[in-house]
């Protein structure tokens, strides 16, 4: 590691126990040896998110993953005299996309989907991770060949009258599929509690094997909302011609992602199996995948002749090449720190809880580069050497957040190009 001095001090910043009354010059120094590699991502929430992603991509450099949907149904409108002894018509699923960043992948790939009734009821007071299985019924179902979404829908029937639908997934549902919601016992049209004894929810699950490098994708769609009638995912069941009962989604608390990622081609498998190895090119990936840990084993060096105060300290991690439209560089990473020496676990570093304004992890698309600040991290590892004696340096990871945004995104990074840039004063 090496020193570079420097006596301006313009847009010095001391964080909270930093000693501000006995300061030299400013130092900075950016040479600090930084060892990377890909891990293996921990399991990740995969309900109470905003968003939902569905379908399965063919990665030229990852492989093959993909993301399935599982969600509970309720009732918008109880009918106490349904007539549950007759055929249906027919009956539809509708999930709308989500505007703006609704697509990551091939847009033009057709994707094959079944849909299942569940065996098990998604209780929304529960946290459901996204490798984690539910029970679904297998002799039941319906297919789906085509795009993940459409861009525009003619309006369809409601009542005598026409509904309009955004542009989203829209799924004829079977009709063996039909005539189990058509045919359920009295009490499941009458109560949500009614329902779930009969009906507890769909399973959306992607079954195309046969994907080529470069095919496939993810959608990211709107099961959540109820901002209208129109607009909110459901499921329209219509009979004697002009008649239509809805099945309404509860809510993002009763919707589960599932992710299921590999196997990894060898490249990958290296990384994962020889985690004490340094790479120069690591990944990232959503779906509970992938993410880069980033070590830093001479920091503590700063504190050999005594604590120092941190002005800034920054890290710039560069992407390993040029991202095209369909598989582009995320809109925003974060930075977390493990929970303890043996985790995988993490939490997010203090700078991005503290001070989220200023954190970073924005993707520069001029520079391709994302960008954190990362001071009160690094002071807090040098104080807790310095005053507790603490070896608090285990590394950060960097990842996909699973929210804001919802995003089925992978990237590379080059770690020959990332940077840790630290300003600090030694007191005398």
């Amino acid at each position: 590691m090496g020193l570079a001095a420097c006596k301006k001090q313009d847009g010095n910043i001391i964080i909270d126990g930093q000693s501000n009354n006995n300061q030299l010059d400013i130092a900075r120094t950016d040479t600090f040896t930084l060892l990377a590699n890909t891990i293996r991502e921990d399991s990740l929430p995969g309900n109470g998110i905003s968003y939902s992603l569905l379908g399965e991509m063919h990665d030229p450099i990852l492989g093959k993953s993909k993301a399935s949907l599982f969600a509970k149904m309720i009732i918008l409108e109880p009918e106490n005299n349904f007539p549950n002894n007759i055929e249906p018509d027919s009956a539809i699923l509708y999930i709308p996309m989500v505007d703006g960043l609704n697509f990551y992948g091939n847009p033009l790939t057709k994707h094959r989907l079944q849909i299942f009734p569940l065996d098990e009821t998604i209780s929304s007071g529960k946290v459901y991770y996204q490798n984690q299985n539910i029970a679904y019924n297998k002799q039941l179902s319906a297919n789906y060949y085509g795009l993940l979404f459409q861009q525009k829908f003619d309006s369809i029937g409601y009542r005598k009258e026409k509904m309009g639908l955004k542009p989203g997934l829209m799924v004829k549902l079977s009709a063996e599929f039909a005539r189990s919601l058509m045919q359920m016992p009295a009490e499941a049209y009458q109560s949500n509690d009614g329902l779930a004894k009969h009906f507890k929810g769909v399973a959306i699950i992607p079954e195309n094997d046969e994907l080529l490098p470069g095919e496939g994708g993810y959608a990211v769609l709107d099961l959540a909302n109820n901002i209208s009638l129109a607009y909110r995912a459901k499921i329209l069941l219509y009979y004697n011609d002009t008649s239509t009962f809805i099945f309404g989604f509860e809510g993002k608390g009763s919707i589960v992602n599932q992710g299921k990622v590999g196997p990894y081609p060898q490249s990958i498998n290296d990384q994962l199996n020889n985690s004490n190895k340094h790479y120069n090119n690591t990944y990232i990936q959503a779906l509970s995948g992938l993410k880069t840990k980033i070590q830093i084993p001479y920091l503590l060096n700063l504190t050999t002749e005594g604590n120092v105060g941190i002005n800034k300290a920054e890290i710039v991690f560069y992407t390993d090449a040029t991202p095209n439209s369909r598989q582009f560089a995320p809109p925003r990473l974060n930075l977390y720190q493990p929970l303890n020496a043996l985790s995988v676990r993490n939490r997010l570093i203090d700078d991005a809880t503290q001070s989220p304004s200023t954190f970073g992890g924005v993707y520069d698309e001029a520079k391709k580069c994302y960008r954190f600040t990362v001071t009160r991290h690094i002071q807090n590892i040098l104080n807790d050497q310095h005053f507790k004696s603490l070896n608090t340096n285990l590394g950060m990871y960097l990842a996909i957040p699973t929210d804001n945004p919802v995003i089925g995104a992978r990237t590379g990074i080059d770690q020959s190009k990332t940077k840790l840039i630290i300003t600090y004063t030694k007191p005398n």
